[in-house]
């Protein structure tokens, strides 16, 4: 492709989606097409499957990849501690590079981080604003008094907030906009100098969204539950 902007400016990821489990090469070359690109710079397994066994066939497939020159990085979403251990117990050639799952000072999601820090897979955070993303979701923590408070002394809007709270925890962030201000506004979360304190304010700052209660999942995954869907249950989607 051709433009402004240099292919090697650009970190580049797709995912490859439940229906598409048994055709994994297909998919991604499906997705290369659609972008006109020649290579992925991360593939995920946007939701892992139930059981352990397909796990392993489906992480071959995804290796693949690698070995093809397909993407340069594999990684998964919604993957649980324990099924990141799972993974793991499978001496994968290529490790995930990057587990993508929600977190935010309302779902702070501590096991699921700390299973992947001592596993050295980075995590990108998802619905970073908690905002709802499913019937039964909590609310919205943009208008939660503390999460305000907190972007009064940082110097921001909420958002913004919200945004440094989960880059503070070593999170890179994927909040959904399809508004160029907004867009920019977020980008902004990176360049936050607080009013007072400096770093040290920064940090009382952001330590007032840890106590944000209840956890309570913005991502229900109920839609994934039923007859030919994926999972048979919601406590099995995020066991």
């Amino acid at each position: 492709a051709s433009g402004r902007v240099a292919r090697r400016e650009l970190y580049v990821t797709s995912k490859l989606w439940p229906s598409d489990h048994e055709r994994v090469r297909e998919a991604c070359l499906g997705s290369l097409r659609a972008l006109r690109l020649d290579r992925l710079d991360l593939y995920l397994l946007h939701w892992p499957p139930s059981e352990d066994g397909p796990l392993e066939r489906l992480w071959r497939c995804m290796e693949s990849l690698v070995a093809e020159g397909l993407a340069t990085s594999i990684g998964v979403c919604n993957c649980s501690a324990r099924r990141l251990d799972a993974l793991f117990a499978l001496r994968p050639a290529v490790a995930p590079a990057v587990n993508q799952v929600e977190v935010h000072p309302g779902w702070r999601n501590e096991a699921t981080l700390a299973a992947c820090a001592a596993r050295g897979v980075h995590v990108t955070a998802y619905a970073p604003l908690g905002r709802a993303l499913g019937a039964g979701a909590g609310a919205s923590l943009l208008q939660e008094p503390v999460v305000r408070e907190a972007a009064a002394q940082l110097g921001g809007t909420p958002a913004q907030a919200l945004l440094r709270w989960a880059i503070a925890r070593g999170c890179s962030v994927v909040p959904k906009s399809s508004s160029r201000a907004r867009i920019e506004e977020n980008a902004r979360s990176l360049r936050l100098a607080p009013r007072e304190g400096g770093r040290a304010g920064e940090v009382e700052a952001l330590r007032a969204l840890d106590a944000i209660e209840p956890q309570q999942r913005r991502m229900t995954g109920e839609t994934l539950v039923g007859a030919r869907r994926l999972y048979a249950s919601v406590e099995e989607v995020w066991r």
